[in-house]
This record gives C-alpha cells, sequence and structure tokens, in this order.
C-alpha cells in the first residue's frame, strides 16, 4: 500500500513540474519584456531607524499600522496616519466613560435613599411560647396562637438604651467584669 502511495505522490510531484516549467516558458519572455521590476515597499525598520521624538517606539506604531491595515484589507500606506485620525474614537471612548460614570453615580444615589422604618411600634409575647412578635401580627410567628388583648405588650423605644454592634467589634479585656479597668490588658 505504501509503494503505490510513493509512486501517486511521485506522479503528481511530476505533473506539477512539468506544469510550472511550462508556465514559465510561456511567461518568460513577458516578463523579460518589462524592464522595471516593482520596487518592494520600505520595511517599518528602514523607514523609521531610530527613536522618534522623547522615545517613542515609530517601528511599533507602523507595525501596528501594518497588522490593522492586513486585518482590514486596507493597503498600508507610506504616510503614517495623523493624529487627528485617532481623535474620533478617542472622545467615543471618552463619552462612554462619562455615561458609565453617570449611570453608577445615579444608581449609587438610588441605592443611598433611606429605607423606611421597619421597627414596629410595639411587640407582643406570646402567652403559649414567649415568643416576641410585632404588633400587628394576628398570630405568633413560632406556634401560630391567635393574638389575644391580654397579651403582654412590650412599647419599642424611639431610641435604644444599648447599641447592638454585629461582627468583629468585640470587647477589650479592660472592659470584661470584675477587671481592672486600669489594670494592662
Amino acid at each position: 500500500m505504501s509503494g503505490r502511495l510513493a509512486r501517486a505522490l511521485a506522479a503528481v510531484a511530476l505533473v506539477v513540474a512539468v506544469a510550472l516549467v511550462v508556465a514559465g516558458a510561456l511567461a518568460g519572455p513577458a516578463a523579460a519584456a518589462d524592464p522595471s521590476p516593482t520596487p518592494r515597499p520600505l520595511t517599518c525598520a528602514e523607514q523609521y531607524p531610530g527613536e522618534g521624538p522623547a522615545g517613542v517606539d515609530l517601528q511599533l506604531g507602523c507595525l501596528v499600522r501594518e497588522l490593522l491595515g492586513h486585518y482590514t484589507g486596507e493597503e498600508p500606506s507610506g504616510q503614517a496616519p495623523r493624529l487627528s485620525a485617532y481623535l474620533a474614537p478617542i472622545i467615543g471612548v471618552a463619552a462612554a466613560v462619562a455615561v458609565a460614570i453617570g449611570l453608577l453615580q445615579l444608581a449609587r444615589r438610588r441605592a443611598a435613599r433611606r429605607l423606611a422604618p421597619v421597627m414596629p411600634a410595639g411587640w407582643w409575647l406570646c402567652s403559649a411560647c414567649r415568643s416576641v412578635n410585632a404588633t400587628g401580627k394576628p398570630a405568633c410567628y413560632s406556634c401560630g396562637t391567635a393574638w389575644t388583648p391580654d397579651a403582654p405588650i412590650v412599647p419599642t423605644a424611639d431610641r435604644p438604651e444599648m447599641i447592638q454592634r454585629f461582627g468583629g467589634d468585640r470587647k477589650s479585656t479592660s472592659d470584661r467584669p470584675g477587671r481592672d479597668p486600669d489594670a494592662p490588658p
């Protein structure tokens, strides 16, 4: 099987070589009639042999321009684009950033609005399970016992006597009962 494959590849290579020789023979006189070959374009290293003003790498800009030209299908021109060509995209990006900042500030203002107070006017104690329920609730949240007028009501203070702290704000050792506050921790 590999012998047949090798012979087939050799035959294809021979046909391609003959076709190239015939095409070269036919195109040879036409190519020889053109006395001026097309000049090759200058490379980026030839266009910008040194650094630009203030150490700007002009060769890098040239390479980027060529890559973008090949990507977009445009032929790179010999002239470097002017800085004003980049003005419209820069203004567009700046406008998008400004709109994003404005939307974030609007969202922050809406999120910072004070919510309605959720503290009820008082609490009632369930006679069956002693759970504390908000006034206005018709039944205990824990056992489901209905509210009765004789249930004890605890009023809510406008300002709590003790401030609750949540999280890592722990009492220091000097605040513990039975400890001398002047003693070192």
